[in-house]
């Protein structure tokens, strides 16, 4: 194993960004007169993207009706996109490691550009990320291999040279598309249908700690 970079996938992986999408969502339903769904109902579709998440309080709905709903829930989101997220608390550690020897890390997500980086302005990590690709950096986006280029190649490294960690099946997809070795989030936004016979991932973490003890000890340090 010669891993000379991580990549992160943001929502679910790296960033607990669930319950600012709940309470954005909760507003938005609230807005329409819309029963308000649970957070853990919500948390699980999280990795899904914007319109599933509205698909989720809006069912009966479709098209322009249905458009309307999700930007309204964005904008309810983008106005409180920090107040409750958070580093997934145990990759701290694996963070700093990453700082304190040089190691090359970034993020690809396919969370909108202007989400991620207004949403990153609040946090100061160890280290940058290298590279930040997000869901519309390039005109495709996970699983497409093209963004996972571009990060390993803004890192400084081969795609071979970098782990992928995600919580979605697209992006262990993702990963492999790009000949990179993949990591599975076991402990992030999994569809209820998603089973970790599912994924063809190299490694799975069911703990944010696991991946810092990852990065660690298996890591190739120059």
């Amino acid at each position: 194993m010669s891993i000379k970079c991580v990549l992160f996938d943001l929502d679910g992986t790296l960033l607990d960004t669930s319950m600012d999408f709940t309470q954005a969502l909760k507003k938005t339903c609230m807005e329409f007169n819309q029963p308000v769904l649970n957070y853990q109902h919500v948390r699980n579709s999280v990795s899904k993207g914007g319109l599933a998440m509205t698909k989720l309080a809006f069912p009966h709905l479709e098209g322009d009706a249905l458009e309307e709903k999700r930007q309204r829930f964005l904008q309810h989101y983008l106005t409180d996109i920090d107040t409750h997220t958070q580093l997934f608390p145990g990759l701290l550690k694996g963070l700093q490691h990453l700082a304190d020897n040089n190691i090359a890390w970034g993020i690809v997500t396919n969370k909108p550009q202007h989400l991620t980086k207004q949403l990153l302005q609040s946090f100061n990590f160890p280290s940058q990320p290298k590279s930040i690709v997000a869901g519309d950096t390039l005109s495709v986006r996970k699983p497409d291999p093209a963004p996972m280029f571009l990060a390993a190649e803004q890192c400084g490294v081969k795609p071979e040279e970098c782990i992928y960690i995600g919580d979605h099946p697209r992006d262990i997809e993702a990963g492999i598309n790009a000949k990179m070795l993949t990591g599975a989030a076991l402990f992030g936004y999994l569809p209820e249908e998603a089973s970790e016979k599912d994924w063809p991932a190299d490694v799975f973490f069911h703990t944010p700690a696991e991946i810092s003890e990852f990065i660690i000890t298996k890591l190739n340090i120059a």
